[in-house]
């Protein structure tokens, strides 16, 4: 039975065993998704001031993932003197 034909909480993961992983441990995730969505995202990046991953990251939340706060933060390396946008 495919999974969207499943009742809905039959659908959530198991959050009880997912191992809790070190904060340096990280893995990469790829998703293909419309420009659109891509774009939207973006902008959303832009306006609050924050990295994709950490937009991402709070909608990951918003729909019951789990997301130490330590992970929404800003990881980019800054320059000392730089502004975001500025060369």
């Amino acid at each position: 039975m495919p999974a969207s034909q499943l009742p809905a909480k039959s659908r959530r993961a198991d959050t009880e065993n997912i191992p809790n992983n070190t904060e340096a441990e990280q893995v990469p995730i790829q998703v293909m998704v419309p420009p659109s969505v891509r774009r939207q995202l973006a902008i959303m990046s832009a306006e609050r001031g924050e990295s994709l991953r950490t937009v991402v990251l709070r909608a990951l939340g918003g729909i019951g993932i789990k997301i130490p706060a330590s992970q929404l933060v800003d990881r980019r390396g800054r320059r000392p003197g730089k502004t975001n946008g500025t060369r």
